[in-house]
């Protein structure tokens, strides 16, 4: 899997209790592993990318704990915990996860609860596990250092804050001028200087793919940015910035409930509890902290309402912010905020009195970051030299709320005009395409991008494209056909093998799957002669219903029974022949 398109970026984390109950929290590339042995006890907290990869920032932590020359007894004193944080709707749920657990073990680590397995598809979402498992967790640290009277769920007035937060100048200009002038910079050029993967790029053009009739509208947005280099099926990263009418929002819900912060206060941060973001380091405007740091479409977790449950001098405001606190109150806060996707904007106007107790410093205990937003890129270097191309779908729709749900990054990248510049960084992507090798690639949807991009790339080095079969797939062969011209040139001129399933265009729904079963004798000539299978696109059925079809296709071609076609598929997955990459 890799993060969705909607913007979650994998991470892992490391939590270490020491002697004493000293605590210490560390990003895992920032983490010294040399320790690892020391430690009394760790807690591992960790999602999952690519083909059941662990995250970037894991991944030299990783290499390490694989290496043969450890020893068995390395880990004999270290009691260890592992949470994942995953989404069952894909194959290898939680498997960096799955996989650290057991690496610990083979250590000689002491396991001190069983792993936990958060499943962002639980209609409690993730929350559904971590709460009993931290609950457990707490038990067990007290019951080995002998705490008493340990309570995770204390309503004390214990709120931890990480940073020093201070105004050095208290402007009380507030004025849409003055907001509109808080998306005109961008805060991270300051860390370019210091990152020699940020680039800065500009918009040259930003197409719409589907028919203005067609109820999404998809756009293909081309970036100019010079000294880039990239290979198919690579990742490109941007920060997006909210909306001057979600800012705007913000500034009034804080004047509304007599809030006296304002845009042109100019901010400090100093390091508390937790180190400050190389962002905040540098003096910011609340405004461009609003515009460009904090997400204003975050959805509240149960910690931000811990946070606001302390707060709180409301009694009947502060009754329901306990009871979303409580286990018993999860159905009831997954009602409330998650299945309408209320945001931490609305969640606030709703809680006027506790809104009204806030303050610079709370802001920045219960505002979440915007996080990076990952696209697969859909161009070639070799076709298109200092640029990179990107298809995005703008998430619009609706909810029993009034107002709409909009993306955060999708709206903000369809909204760019010519000339418009943003950040980037490019990583690696979980696709791993061999040269000389014929290919299976299906990519319904955006999921086409990271073909567009080895098809371009293959055409331009002058190679025959008939080694390579490309299933598409969409609504309507003339409203939401993406890129259409790329592809029939490629066909007609380069050899390309297009097969295309336009699934409302006639009576009965038309899948890539159903296309597939139509050639499978084809494709079963392709496997037959080494060939890699490449699928991209929505993880909900999909991949499933493709990966079945595959199996059968295999069963009935191969003369097989249904538990050897599903070995045979298998096989392929485990070394690299059947490679997914998809979001949620």
């Amino acid at each position: 899997m890799w993060p969705n398109k909607s913007g979650k970026v994998p991470k892992g984390f490391v939590i270490v209790v020491r002697k004493g109950v000293s605590t210490m929290v560390s990003a895992l590339d920032d983490y010294n592993v040399a320790n690892l042995g020391f430690e009394n006890v760790t807690i591992f907290v960790v999602s999952t990318t690519g083909q059941g990869d662990p995250p970037n920032n894991m991944r030299q932590f990783w290499r390490f704990l694989l290496r043969k020359s450890l020893s068995p007894t390395m880990l004999t004193n270290v009691r260890y915990g592992v949470i994942g944080l995953g989404d069952s709707s894909y194959r290898k749920f939680n498997f960096a996860a799955k996989k650290l657990n057991k690496r610990l073990a083979q250590l000689g680590g002491i396991e001190l609860l069983p792993i936990g397995l958060a499943d962002d598809q639980h209609d409690l979402g993730i929350d559904a596990v971590i709460g009993p498992w931290i609950h457990k967790l707490w038990e067990k640290i007290a019951f080995i250092y002998n705490i008493p009277n340990i309570n995770i769920n204390s309503n004390g007035k214990q709120l931890f804050e990480r940073y020093d937060v201070s105004i050095i100048d208290d402007c009380d200009e507030t004025s849409t001028t003055k907001m509109v002038s808080c998306l005109e910079t961008d805060i991270y050029m300051q860390e370019m200087i210091t990152r020699d993967d940020m680039k800065l790029g500009v918009i040259i053009e930003n197409t719409r793919t589907t028919a203005e009739d067609h109820f999404q509208d998809v756009r293909l947005i081309k970036i100019k940015a010079e000294s880039i280099t990239y290979e198919p099926g690579d990742i490109i990263y941007v920060r997006p910035k909210n909306s001057l009418k979600q800012i705007e929002k913000f500034f009034n819900l804080l004047n509304d409930n007599n809030v006296p912060l304002h845009p042109d206060m100019i901010i400090q941060i100093s390091e508390k509890e937790i180190k400050v973001p190389c962002v905040l380091k540098q003096s910011l405007t609340l405004g461009e902290i609003v515009a460009q740091y904090w997400d204003l479409n975050y959805r509240p977790r149960r910690s931000t309402f811990e946070i606001l449950c302390e707060i709180s001098e409301n009694d009947l405001e502060k009754e329901k912010l306990y009871e979303f606190t409580m286990p018993s109150g999860q159905e009831e806060l997954y009602d409330y905020v998650t299945r309408p996707r209320r945001n931490i904007i609305e969640v606030l106007a709703d809680f006027p009195h506790t809104t009204s107790k806030l303050n610079i410093q709370l802001l920045f205990e219960i505002m979440s970051p915007i996080k990076p937003r990952a696209f697969s890129i859909a161009s070639s270097m070799k076709s298109t030299k200092d640029e990179i191309h990107v298809l995005v779908a703008v998430v619009n729709y609706k909810t029993k709320l009034l107002e709409r749900r909009l993306g955060l990054c999708s709206n903000w990248l369809a909204n760019l005009k010519v000339g418009s510049k943003l950040i980037f960084w490019i990583q690696k992507g979980t696709f791993v395409f061999p040269s000389n090798v014929p290919t299976i690639l299906i990519g319904p949807g955006t999921g086409i991008a990271p073909f567009r991009s080895l098809l371009l790339e293959k055409a331009a080095m002058k190679q025959d494209l008939s080694s390579c079969l490309l299933f598409f797939g969409c609504r309507y062969k003339d409203k939401d056909y993406h890129c259409k011209d790329d592809f029939i040139y490629l066909a007609d001129k380069a050899g390309l093998q297009l097969f295309c399933a336009f699934s409302r265009d006639q009576e009965h729904k038309m899948y890539v799957q159903h296309v597939i079963r139509k050639n499978n004798l084809l494709c079963w000539k392709f496997l037959q002669n080494g060939a890699n299978i490449y699928l991209a696109g929505n993880s909900k059925d999909m991949p499933n219903s493709v990966r079945e079809e595959f199996i059968d296709l295999v069963k009935q071609n191969g003369k097989l029974t249904h538990e050897e076609a599903v070995n045979f598929i298998e096989q392929l997955e485990k070394t690299n022949r059947y490679q997914s990459e998809t979001w949620s």
